[in-house]
């Protein structure tokens, strides 16, 4: 991302453990200021919402639990391919699963359930 200059329009939200740079936001270290302390705030909640969504896709798709061995081309198919399938899911209305194996409803859209086949091929 240095060499290359960053994105044009996107940055990436790190932890406390990377250096700010222009590509990567992280929060301030000993916020004072009311500004200082309202960025932190709103940096932690989108984080947040970013490795909940992480870890619904890790829930649904086993693949992604851990290292995807693969040229990064085709690890990159994978994850948006698993992130389209998650997002019609949603739109189904499939449950989601818990770490603990239990499924739940989904937080998405409240239309109605999807009542077909559940293998995958509806």
């Amino acid at each position: 991302m240095e060499e290359n200059g960053g994105w044009a329009n996107g940055v990436l939200l790190g932890d406390s453990s990377y250096p700010c740079r222009p590509f990567l936001m992280t929060p301030y270290q000993n916020p004072v200021l009311d500004h200082q302390k309202k960025y932190n705030k709103c940096h932690c909640s989108t984080r947040s919402v970013i490795e909940r969504t992480f870890g619904r896709l890790k829930r649904r798709f086993h693949i992604l639990h851990s290292e995807i061995r693969m040229k990064p081309g085709k690890a990159c198919k994978i994850i948006i391919a698993c992130a389209i399938l998650h997002n019609i899911c949603i739109l189904l209305n499939e449950p989601d699963i818990e770490d603990d194996g239990v499924i739940v409803g989904n937080d998405g859209d409240l239309g109605e359930h999807f009542n077909g086949h559940q293998d995958g091929r509806a």
